[in-house]
């Protein structure tokens, strides 16, 4: 709801938001590129031995009317494990070896084609493993439009319908082992910024199987982000993922919370 509100806010204030299309001459003429990369962590050890790593790489490359992007992410954990449940680690525990609780890899390559500075045609393709959300591998292709709806000096909002094709598999002990969703997609994104060293985003998307209509999956992600350097800067994050029919003996909801510091390198 609070995304809604600050999304009618700034496209109120937009004087140019309906159709907009900018002219050729605001088209870059040159080549324009960015790389970033992410990285976080925690180490425990003494009464509790844990360990988790989080970390991203993220890139762009536009040129005329296209755009190339592309982005990878890992999230893993592990832990010794007090198998007894007495409230304290053995030495025999201690000496085990670490048990992994936490093991996420995802990554999306998109190509662009836009139509001036606010519409693109769009097509992606990405995948993700998670076992701990029961999959072990669930890949997807997209097409669809994107829009820039408001384009401020500090404020941006943006909207895209796509549709999306995916392909689950499920890890051992799930029945079936696999399947294929056929999905509608909305996205709304909102990013502004509040000076020069602090910014905020937040990007909502809405997946809606077109075959089973209470499959419904959501997912939110907000950022704040403050920059310690020209190069440098710590983003304190937000992932939040809802699905209504999740795989089977998993939880509907997950949520994760991260800070890392991220790199600018172009």
């Amino acid at each position: 709801m609070l995304l809604f509100l600050l999304s009618l806010a700034a496209f109120a204030e937009d004087p140019q938001f309906a159709g907009a299309v900018l002219p050729p001459a605001e088209i870059p003429k040159e080549n324009e590129a960015s790389l970033s990369a992410e990285l976080g962590g925690t180490l425990v050890t003494g009464n509790a031995d844990f360990y988790a790593v989080n970390g991203a790489v993220r890139g762009e490359s536009r040129w005329k009317r296209n755009k190339v992007s592309a982005s990878a992410l890992v999230n893993i954990g592990a832990s010794k494990v007090d198998t007894d449940a007495d409230g304290l680690l053995s030495e025999a525990e201690r000496k085990a070896d670490y048990v992994q609780n936490l093991k996420r890899y995802a990554g999306e390559a998109r190509y662009d084609r836009f139509f001036g500075q606010r519409g693109s045609i769009y097509a992606l393709a990405g995948a993700i493993v998670d076992p701990f959300a029961g999959y072990d591998l669930r890949s997807h292709e997209q097409i669809g439009y994107s829009r820039l709806l408001v384009k401020q000096e500090k404020s941006q909002l943006r909207a895209e319908l796509g549709f999306d094709v995916a392909q689950e598999n499920y890890v051992e002990g799930v029945d079936p082992n696999r399947d294929m969703i056929y999905a509608g997609r909305l996205l709304v994104g909102l990013s502004h910024k509040f000076s020069d060293e602090v910014s905020f985003s937040d990007t909502f998307e809405l997946y809606e199987n077109v075959e089973q209509l209470d499959d419904l999956r959501m997912l939110n992600t907000a950022t704040l982000s403050s920059a310690l350097s020209n190069r440098l800067s710590i983003k304190l994050s937000h992932s939040l993922v809802f699905d209504n029919l999740p795989v089977a003996g998993y939880r509907k909801l997950d949520q994760t919370s991260m800070l890392t510091l991220v790199a600018t390198i172009l």
